[in-house]
């Protein structure tokens, strides 16, 4: 399942330039997936690097959310996501789910 996610993830980021900082989705299930905002091309891993903001989601809830069935939004509204660090920073994502 991670390497399906992290490949959306991959797909999803290619659309965009670089946002200038580094995040991180901590899946439950124990894998994460690194987004390193400052290069160019962005690049994704699943390393656990250190991240300006991390979210903590389920595999299935970080699917529907790539795959635009979810809001970012509303996943975290009903405690589905959980934010660490720097909120503004979040905010700023909600286009790699689009």
């Amino acid at each position: 399942m991670i390497e399906e996610l992290t490949q959306k993830v991959i797909e999803n980021v290619q659309k965009h330039e670089p946002f200038g900082f580094n995040v991180r989705f901590d899946l439950t299930e124990g894998a994460s997936i690194y987004v390193n905002g400052d290069s160019s091309p962005i690049s994704v891993s699943n390393d656990s690097n250190p991240a300006d903001t991390v979210f903590i989601v389920d595999s299935k809830d970080l699917e529907s959310m790539l795959d635009g069935n979810m809001s970012p939004m509303s996943a975290y509204i009903t405690g589905k996501m959980k934010i660490e660090g720097d909120m503004g920073k979040a905010m700023k994502l909600s286009s790699i789910f689009s």
